[in-house]
């Protein structure tokens, strides 16, 4: 008997001890001052170049895999999804698989042909859509995004910079 109360005594200021402090990772401030990488665009490991077109996607689902890989997992898809936009929570909404999306399709620019990958939020599509619109080459992407609590009749077009807000809606098609 005389051995439980001793343990009881014992344990009981530790288990009490952790009450009442505040949780630094709920503030999102890490242990110990520990600062996250900065998220850095993809490249290939050697001899695993990506050799597929990505002409090759037009007509799938974003989701679905040519020769084993996603539209959003290519590399030149990946990385300029990181160069245009540098909200890693926006990146992770547009590459998501929560909501709807279309089949990949080409659209007509003025600088040339884009690749358009349009998605949009479950229930919502109308206010809360986006395209990822990449140049066969891959050396030029582009991201519209459009919310329309925060941006009304207009959307967002991320190119590596600030983001232009323009009256154009995000380009889909159907």
């Amino acid at each position: 008997m005389k051995t439980m109360i001793a343990v009881a005594l014992f344990v009981t200021p530790l288990l009490l001890g952790g009450c009442g402090k505040k949780d630094d990772a709920a503030d999102g401030v890490a242990p110990n001052g520990f600062t996250p990488p900065q998220t850095r665009a993809p490249t290939p490991i050697p001899g695993q170049a990506q050799t597929t077109p990505i002409t090759a996607y037009v007509g799938k689902y974003p989701h679905d895999a040519v020769d084993g890989v996603g539209f959003f997992d290519r590399t030149e898809v990946a990385t300029g999804l990181v160069e245009a936009i540098g909200d890693a929570k926006m990146r992770e909404t547009i590459r998501g698989r929560t909501g709807p999306a279309t089949p990949i399709f080409t659209i007509k620019r003025r600088d040339g042909m884009r690749i358009a990958a349009w998605g949009c939020e479950q229930h919502n599509c109308s206010d809360r859509n986006w395209t990822v619109l990449v140049d066969p080459k891959g050396s030029k992407t582009q991201v519209c995004y459009h919310d329309a609590d925060t941006m009304g009749a207009q959307s967002e077009w991320y190119a590596g910079g600030a983001p232009q807000r323009r009256a154009d809606p995000c380009p889909s098609e159907g």
